[in-house]
């Protein structure tokens, strides 16, 4: 899919590089090239660090020098090699990415991100097929460039968002929303293109009968993956290892990436539709924890690859053509995408957060090079052009990024008291005309959904091995039948499969606002408070502390609509409810509201050390290691309390949790205890156990 091509980036390789000289002759070249680029990668990052620049951007420098143009000792030798390894990195990545971003949060900005991402790619088919024009390239090429310069990069994108922890913000959301669009429009593009370069011509009807098979396939995807999935998940979450757990939500990945790939789509769509199915399953979070690692490294191996692309010599012969071209994707994107989520409803600060965040291109830009490429429908020169182009935006992409709260302020500061208020006033009545839409929807009867259901499911089925048009006139016939015939039997049963389909996806939660309750508020805030998780861990600043004794709310502004504990989800929790380590609060705030609690946070997490020394109250976890006297006893038996001063408020045994334990619980060796008590009675209690 992406990363690096023979045609394109080719050079000598029957010459070895001067590190095989040191190694045995016999070991595969691509465990060599490996070994070059994470180490390489490891020390450029480590300097990118020092100057506190993003991560990503080290990777593409690092991808220079190892690259075919770098210095000979350090050059990749098997480019095919490392281009298998950059398709995992982006198959890991994208299958992360659904991970954190599941479709019901896409549902939440899902207008809002169509229309955005629908506008910014037609402005910016139109300008860049225009400005290709201008640099005297053909129609054809024009057009192929056009659609070069108007998807913006998901991997770049949520790479810089995640080094910059800016996921949670209220227009991340929104990015995350056009980002998929933009990579669904992205293959249709592929589609029409494919039939440009065969045939120097194409059919809007085929155009659209793509894109309803696209969105029958992918439909059907989700509506078996969610019936089916979440169960299996369960039975293995319950009765296997985290060994298996990830085995399986991976082989889950890599057979619809399989499946998406029979379908001639996207192998990054296929991963990230599997990725927001398991988001809906209970144990998304320790799926998510289990595939870090493999999308750290291979999306590093991903990004580096993306830097060995770049041929100086072209990019330095057509430097006219990189620079306006450059200028093209930045301004394009960010007056394009401003308007657009302007025209949406979405405040001003967050359009600008939002179009800041797209002034780039990415993979798919790369893939619609070498589509053109392998048709001979452009001129092989064209994209190591594109490639500097998308790696100059890229460079710039984490500055914008950084730079658009501030010139957002500034912008508010002096724009018209009068333009303000009425931004805000049609933000508002928005919001409001689109939530009271939603509630009056004829897809709120359960017998239109169920049709609705069925005539997705049957017609991608068998779209495969009939023409589009003789599946869906079979289809709607026969579900109009059904309905006819069996109109009873079908509410029943659908009833019984929507009580199903949520209580696979929420373990039991109500459809209505969804196991974080996510779809309650949201959509009735007008303003730029939003749902963003806190992660508590161990801070000192929550754990142990009842909801009245943070007084959030007071201090901060923000509201805990949920809390989740592992399994369990506690929905409006009462004030007396406590926190406990680990737990997840689902708050709602404005993104400064959220930032000065997660800096509180910060300033809680320095100051434990002191709190040590000042001999103070704290909660502390110790675990009862092999061969301890505690393994066996109960609680009251150990006399915890009597000898140490501590009291044992919680324990983690296999993955599970015991909260406010009774005193005839016996203690298990592993058992990681949770123990509030003076510091110096917790040294004395950790010292006495046998290391």
């Amino acid at each position: 899919m992406v990363g690096l091509t023979s045609n394109v980036c080719s050079y000598d390789r029957t010459s070895f590089h001067a590190l095989s000289q040191w190694v045995d002759v016999h070991l595969p070249p691509l465990i060599i090239d490996l070994a070059i680029i994470l180490g390489v990668a490891a020390l450029v990052t480590f300097l990118f660090r020092l100057i506190k620049q993003p991560v990503v951007i080290g990777y593409i420098v690092a991808g220079v020098i190892v690259g075919p143009f770098g210095p000979t000792l350090v050059s990749v030798v098997d480019v095919e090699g490392v281009k298998v390894w950059a398709d995992l990195g982006v198959i890991f990545f994208m299958f992360a990415l659904g991970l954190e971003f599941s479709f019901r949060r896409l549902m939440k900005v899902g207008v809002s991100a169509g229309l955005t991402a629908a506008l910014q790619i037609g402005a910016m088919i139109t300008t860049g097929y225009a400005c290709a024009l201008a640099l005297s390239y053909g129609s054809r090429e024009a057009l192929f460039v056009g659609c070069m310069v108007a998807i913006p990069s998901t991997t770049i994108i949520i790479k810089t968002l995640e080094e910059l922890g800016l996921k949670t913000r209220r227009f991340a959301e929104l990015v995350y929303g056009i980002l998929i669009v933009g990579d669904l429009a992205a293959i249709l593009m592929l589609v029409a293109l494919t039939n440009i370069a065969t045939s120097a011509s194409i059919s809007a009807a085929d155009l659209l009968l793509a894109a309803a098979k696209l969105g029958l396939v992918v439909s059907a995807w989700l509506l078996v993956g969610l019936l089916v999935v979440p169960r299996v998940v369960k039975v293995v979450s319950k009765r296997g290892s985290s060994e298996m757990l990830i085995v399986v939500s991976l082989g889950l990945c890599l057979a619809l990436v399989c499946l998406s790939t029979y379908f001639n789509y996207s192998v990054a769509l296929g991963a990230f539709i599997m990725g927001s199915i398991l988001a809906e399953t209970k144990e998304a979070r320790r799926i998510e924890g289990l595939v870090a690692p493999l999308k750290d490294v291979f999306g590093a191996i991903f990004f580096v690859s993306v830097g060995m692309l770049l041929d100086p010599r072209i990019v330095a012969a057509h430097l006219g053509a990189v620079a306006l071209l450059c200028l093209v994707v930045i301004a394009g994107n960010i007056l394009f995408a401003l308007v657009a989520t302007l025209m949406t409803g979405q405040t001003l600060a967050t359009a600008i957060q939002t179009s800041f965040s797209l002034a780039q291109i990415g993979e798919f830009s790369y893939i619609i090079a070498v589509l053109g490429i392998g048709y001979k429908a452009i001129d092989q020169q064209l994209y190591p052009i594109i490639v500097a182009v998308s790696l100059i935006t890229s460079f710039t992409t984490p500055y914008l990024i950084r730079a658009a709260p501030g010139i957002a302020a500034r912008l508010e500061r002096r724009l018209p008291l009068a333009w303000l208020q009425a931004m805000d006033l049609y933000s508002s009545r928005l919001v409001s005309w689109s939530a009271n839409r939603r509630r009056a929807n004829v897809l709120s009867q359960p017998v239109v959904r169920w049709c609705a259901a069925t005539i997705v499911l049957l017609g991608a089925l068998s779209a495969e091995f009939f023409s589009l048009r003789t599946a869906a006139v079979v289809t709607l016939l026969s579900t109009a039948t059904i309905l006819l015939l069996f109109r009873r039997r079908v509410s029943r049963w659908y009833q019984w499969l929507e009580h199903l389909f949520f209580a696979g996806i929420s373990g039991g939660t109500s459809a209505g606002h969804g196991p974080s309750g996510e779809q309650t508020h949201d959509h009735l805030v007008p303003w730029d408070a939003h749902l963003a998780p806190i992660e508590v861990g161990y801070n000192p600043l929550f754990i142990g502390k009842t909801l009245v004794e943070l007084a959030l709310r007071e201090r901060f502004g923000i509201s805990i609509m949920v809390i989740k504990r592992g399994d369990q989800d506690i929905v409006s929790p009462g004030p007396h409810e406590r926190i406990y380590p680990l737990d997840v609060l689902l708050c709602l705030g404005t993104d400064q509201e959220l930032m000065t609690v997660q800096a509180d946070m910060q300033r809680a997490s320095a100051a434990v050390t002191t709190a040590d020394e000042a001999s103070s109250f704290v909660l502390r976890p110790v675990e009862i290691p092999e061969g301890s006297a505690l393994a066996g006893k109960t609680i009251r038996e150990a006399s915890i309390r009597d000898a140490f001063g501590c009291i044992v408020v919680g324990i983690e045994r296999g993955g599970r949790r015991l909260q406010s334990p009774k005193s005839d619980v016996r203690l298990q060796a592993a058992d990681l205890l949770w123990l509030v008590g003076d510091a110096r009675g917790l040294q004395k209690l950790q010292a006495s156990l046998p290391s």
